[in-house]
């Protein structure tokens, strides 16, 4: 089992991208004014939350977990600075360790209010934390130790797109911004 953590590893250190083309930027701006306007049908108040927030994180997400025990997953996205109306482009990659089974893609809209939170999300940060979720199709279930907290500096709204998947997991995310 540790063989294929590392070698699951090593492949997302070989695939990881330094840049992301201007056409896959334009893509990535398009598919977040299509998640903003899904999510807002069941969230009234969306846009506002956003516009008034230090900032968001818009991530396209992938993950899988075939292995028993292990799973991983990729993201690419952006964060928004409203204070300086900047938008750095990044990319994530998860693992996970823990039961269950699945393939799952999935949009996140993290709107921010706490600014270390804003700086962790587009300077190369590490988080940590343990969930478990059961999807199928635009269906989902979800739950993270992050929503035991008191007095949170962030709201976090998930779409699932397509995929299922049963899990229970310990996970670690790696966010890293593109080179422009």
């Amino acid at each position: 089992m540790l063989k294929s953590f590392i070698l699951i590893l090593l492949m997302f250190a070989a695939t990881g991208c330094s840049t992301l083309t201007v056409d896959r930027r334009a893509e990535l701006d398009q598919e977040a004014v299509g998640t903003i306007n899904k999510l807002a049908e069941n969230n009234p108040g969306l846009e506002q939350k956003l516009s008034d927030a230090l900032g968001y994180v818009f991530l396209g997400c992938r993950t899988m977990k075939i292995i028993p025990w292990i799973g991983w997953g990729s993201a690419k996205g952006f964060v928004v600075d409203n204070a300086i109306g900047k938008r750095t482009y990044i990319k994530a990659s998860r693992w996970d360790v823990g039961g269950g089974y699945g393939i799952r893609d999935y949009d996140v809209m993290i709107v921010l209010y706490d600014p270390k939170l804003m700086k962790k999300a587009y300077t190369g940060k590490w988080s940590f934390g343990a969930g478990a979720e059961a999807t199928a199709g635009t269906a989902s279930v979800e739950g993270s130790s992050s929503q035991l907290e008191l007095n949170k500096k962030y709201e976090l709204f998930t779409l699932s797109e397509r995929g299922a998947s049963v899990t229970w997991t310990v996970n670690a995310i790696h966010f890293k911004p593109y080179k422009d």
